[in-house]
């Protein structure tokens, strides 16, 4: 795991308080802002695909989508993958037509149905795309890649971030000939949110072999240092 680390400093010194105050000596303090990354390979993988049928009647559609569906999810749970992971979304119902030249013809109807798939294992992964691709299912998006260690990397990037953020606020310092007196104050910039890896929508085959590659999980924090004199 590699380690990728920026630091953007800001120095205050002062305040228009002092201005209207000469009489009262201010705090000397150092904000220091820090961010902290780490890397790592993706474990789980999710994606979605389109079941589509089309017709004239309404109700022999939607039979022909749930037949076509509860395929889908009977074929993934038979290679292992848990039916709580397969979630059948929204419905989209529009009217089938076709272009001839200048003209169009209404010739019925279009009922499309929207299935996720998350995998807790890339282990199945090139099994679940040739099963839904044996099936007959070949529009397949929206590829994301996880990390289930998600919430233990963003706690290590932020202590990265908070331990750097003090060693170059101590290092600024000390070339003013002074040294850290405490922490006044800590605030975290990140939520602790990693977004998914997109993969790039292409044309699946049976088999086809995919890296993941790696996901960065970042932390950015700010502190508030008291100063004083170093001797």
């Amino acid at each position: 795991m590699r380690k990728c680390l920026f630091i953007c400093l800001t120095l205050i010194f002062g305040s228009s308080f002092a201005k209207d105050h000469p009489d009262i000596q201010q705090p000397r303090i150092i904000e220091v802002s820090g961010m902290g990354s780490v890397l790592s390979v993706p474990d789980r993988f999710s994606f979605s695909l389109s079941i589509q049928e089309k017709g004239k009647v309404a109700a022999q559609l939607n039979k022909a989508i749930v037949e076509k569906t509860n395929a889908v999810v009977q074929a993934l749970i038979k290679i292992g993958v848990d039916e709580k992971d397969v979630q059948s979304l929204q419905i989209q119902f529009n009217p089938w037509v076709e272009y001839n030249g200048k003209t169009q013809e209404q010739k019925g109807f279009i009922l499309t149905r929207q299935v996720k798939i998350t995998l807790q294992s890339l282990s199945q992964y090139e099994q679940s795309i040739d099963t839904v691709l044996n099936l007959g299912v070949s529009n397949i998006n929206q590829f994301s890649f996880y990390n289930s260690q998600s919430d233990s990397d963003y706690q290590l990037a932020l202590n990265q971030a908070l331990l750097h953020a003090q060693q170059r606020a101590t290092d600024l310092a000390k070339v003013l000939g002074l040294k850290l007196a405490g922490v006044i104050s800590i605030s975290e910039q990140t939520s602790g949110q990693v977004l998914p890896v997109l993969a790039k929508t292409r044309q699946f085959q049976l088999s086809e072999s995919y890296q993941a590659g790696e996901m960065s999980t970042d932390a950015r924090v700010k502190v508030i240092f008291a100063l004083q004199d170093a001797s």
